[in-house]
């Protein structure tokens, strides 16, 4: 099966218009694990009064809560993203924001930003070298970047101790080339794809943070109704043997991260900064 990059957007979509809620309650919106990088993204990006800023792929609305302490009253802080579930919680959340539906990956804006702010989402467009580019034509010269990632598979083991399992027995469950969470998960690969965009100054720091995932069976449903949401059809589908196998595997691979019974993940996070010259 072929990769159609049309319709991972849309499956893509869908799912996030799902589990948007979910995901803001208990990560996002709660500064939980990985999303203790919003306060680093934003410190990294240097906003100052009265900047224009441009929250890509905006989410429920973390990044643009926490930019817009730093924004004045004459500064501009626009949100955008391309699914409606979790723009409506951003609305709700920063009413003092500007929100608008739209692909990053086709932007319809006229306004030139100081800043440019992007968390959990470069690595999951289909050509964000593309997107990068269209950035670039976007800031003011001298503007400035802050873009968070998540690590490689061995840095996040909250992704890899579940999905290696599941792609041992399933290797297919999404075609080959399609895009996945740890795509610039090493820092050679995030500077790359950022200077081909024609940015300079490009750095990258490197963060560990935790994530308290509770017992195994928490983590295990955590997982299966969040992260995995999108293709738990597809594992259920091949049968309850096949199920159990991978829940087994993955407690096991759980246990290394288990202090009585409660499960504490490392999670690497690189947050990079650049420069419009």
């Amino acid at each position: 099966m072929s990769y159609d990059p049309v319709k991972f957007k849309q499956t893509f979509r869908d799912n996030w218009n799902t589990v948007a809620p979910t995901y803001h309650a208990g990560w996002a919106g709660a500064g939980r694990g990985p999303f203790r990088s919003t306060k680093e993204l934003v410190k990294a990006a240097n906003i100052r009064r009265d900047d224009y800023v441009l929250d890509l792929a905006c989410g429920t609305g973390a990044v643009a809560k926490e930019a817009s302490q730093f924004v004045g009253p004459s500064g501009l802080l626009v949100g955008i993203d391309f699914a409606r579930g979790p723009l409506a919680i951003a609305r709700s959340e920063n009413p003092a924001c500007n929100f608008a539906e739209m692909d990053a990956e086709h932007i319809g804006l006229r306004a030139r930003f100081d800043v440019v702010l992007c968390q959990y989402a470069l690595m999951f467009f289909p050509e964000p070298e593309k997107v990068l580019v269209a950035l670039r034509a976007l800031l003011k010269r001298g503007g400035r970047l802050a873009v968070a990632v998540h690590g490689p598979a061995e840095g996040v083991p909250y992704f890899s101790t579940i999905m290696e399992p599941v792609l041992k027995r399933i290797p297919d469950i999404r075609p080959a080339g399609t895009p996945n969470v740890h795509r610039f998960g090493r820092k050679e690969d995030l500077e790359n794809v950022i200077s081909a965009a024609g940015f300079s100054e490009v750095a990258v720091r490197n963060f560990i943070f935790d994530y308290q995932a509770g017992s195994f069976a928490q983590y295990w449903s955590d997982y299966m109704s969040t992260t995995a949401a999108s293709i738990r059809s597809k594992i259920e589908a091949r049968g309850a043997q096949v199920v159990e196998e991978i829940r087994r595997e993955a407690e096991e691979r759980s246990r290394k991260y288990a202090d009585n019974g409660s499960i504490t993940f490392p999670w690497q996070v690189l947050v990079a900064t650049a420069a419009n010259r």
